[in-house]
């Protein structure tokens, strides 16, 4: 377990060890393929906490055409109230501008937005776009927000570098703690692939295929492509799709394929 995965599974326990009543909202930050996505996922189910992920970067601003913030807090109303659950926002990084120095020149629907999360976070309800195009409000006093973007790529960001990004100092002061992730090691990205849900299910499709097989071609075009890959935990499923559907024949005519494996079905 990385030293990032030890402090967010503190914070989850003590999320969860309080039934929602302490939330230490955090910013997850690290570069794209780092695992942030994967690690709140795979926290979530091992605790057994309910889970909802929405993408910051696809919102648009209340009151415009588009995903607005109450449409994607919406599946919160089908989740149990009093239960703890994570809302995961992704590509928060992308709703500010770098270099605008927390001033008011960011782009409106953008700051818009920021201004809407924290206008939730300062509450214990929100307004969730509800049946019949209705706005109704749901509790969110027990929801544990993470913010996570990739920053572009910058490492060891603190809240004065995020306020220096753009993002508002009163949102800062609701979410003031502040994680770091970093490339996964090799070894994990292996460890992932041998365990995963994904392998499983293609085994069970294709039962002439031997584990150790795919696991020996994977492996070898993991090792190849660590240095300069980007996608970490995304590429599992990237190289088994490939291996079990097409073995590397969607890649470009001039590039080598990836696997030369023709599967047939159970």
């Amino acid at each position: 377990m990385f030293k990032h995965e030890k402090e967010l599974k503190k914070v989850f326990e003590v999320f969860k060890g309080s039934e929602g009543n302490i939330r230490p909202h955090f910013i997850l930050t690290g570069p794209s393929g780092s695992g942030k996505t994967y690690t709140v996922a795979k926290l979530c189910e091992d605790l057994q906490l309910n889970h909802l992920e929405i993408n910051a970067a696809q919102l648009t601003k209340e009151g415009t055409s588009g995903n607005s913030l109450s449409k994607a807090l919406a599946p919160l109303g089908d989740m149990p109230a009093d239960k703890p659950t994570v809302c995961f926002v992704d590509e928060f990084d992308k709703l500010f501008i770098s270099g605008n120095q927390n001033s008011d020149l960011a782009h409106e629907t953008t700051n818009g937005v920021q201004n809407e999360f924290l206008k939730v976070l300062e509450s214990e309800t929100a307004a969730v776009y509800g049946p019949y195009a209705k706005y109704v409000n749901i509790p969110i006093n027990h929801v544990l927000f993470i913010f996570a973007g990739a920053f572009n790529g910058e490492e060891g960001i603190d809240l004065d570098r995020l306020r220096e990004l753009g993002m508002k100092t009163e949102f800062l002061g609701r979410v003031g703690l502040v994680f770091n992730t970093d490339k996964v090691p090799l070894e994990s990205l292996l460890k992932a692939m041998r365990k995963s849900e994904l392998m499983r299910m293609y085994l069970a499709l294709f039962p002439k295929v031997k584990r150790q097989d795919v696991e020996a071609k994977v492996t070898e075009q993991m090792t190849e492509a660590y240095a300069n890959n980007t996608l970490g935990f995304r590429a599992i499923s990237t190289l088994l799709h490939r291996y079990f559907i097409c073995g590397g024949t969607n890649q470009p005519k001039q590039e080598k394929p990836l696997f030369n494996t023709a599967l047939e079905l159970g």
